[in-house]
């Protein structure tokens, strides 16, 4: 009996999910629109494209498409994230100073390098809970973009209908200043992460009023 409860935790701790979509075979697709009128910003199709096993941890490689209404591409070309998943625990990582350099380069057709922390979202985190910061920084020649997130918290633990269906999250709020060379952005976001899937809901405020809302619309 003392070897199959032994076992039964080692297969626990083995697969344990983490907030993030560990599977190559599906695809998530978002819509963005804005919180005034409704009106639409764009569509967002997600995929893991590459899962490379290291030591205790799995890289996953993920897709990011995004379309206008018409279908046609919103970019000029994908965007590219790497994410950590701790394997036994689901606790994860993910690159933002690489994500800052694809969007860049997807946005522009310029080639941008991308360095800073990697932002953390552990499987156990409860309300309440805070999280690290997070700073990152993309150079595009001899120009640095940067980006800080702080005041990372765990609100609550909410079930959530979506088009794509019901799902139960952790939800997160966390600030976000963006830097650079023409650019400065502050925004509050608050996130319905689900395990197994990753964000189920993302909502955007500029100074205090919520200004776009991006909801998960499929998963097949």
């Amino acid at each position: 009996m003392l070897l199959l409860c032994v076992l039964a935790l080692w297969s626990t701790n083995m697969f344990a999910q983490g907030y993030f979509l560990e599977r190559s075979d599906i695809t998530l697709e978002y819509v963005r629109r804005d919180a005034s009128d409704g009106s639409f910003r764009w569509r967002h199709k997600v995929r893991v494209i590459d899962e490379t096993h290291s030591g205790n941890h799995t890289k996953y490689t993920t897709e990011s498409v995004f379309t206008k209404q018409s279908g046609k591409p919103l970019y000029r070309s994908n965007v590219i994230e790497t994410t950590w998943v701790e394997n036994g625990t689901g606790n994860l990582r993910l690159d933002i100073g690489e994500a800052m350099a694809s969007y860049i380069k997807a946005r522009t057709g310029v080639s941008a390098t991308g360095s800073g922390v990697l932002s953390s979202l552990p499987a156990d985190i409860e309300p309440g809970d805070t999280l690290l910061p997070v700073v990152a920084q993309a150079k595009v020649g001899p120009l640095t973009y940067s980006v800080i997130v702080n005041n990372r918290k765990v609100l609550r633990r909410e079930t959530i209908k979506v088009p794509a269906g019901t799902f139960d999250c952790i939800v997160v709020a966390e600030n976000k200043h963006e830097t650079g060379p023409g650019h400065n952005r502050n925004v509050y976001n608050v996130t319905w992460y689900c395990k197994g899937v990753g964000y189920v809901r993302h909502d955007t405020y500029v100074k205090g009023v919520l200004d776009t809302s991006e909801i998960l619309q499929a998963k097949y």
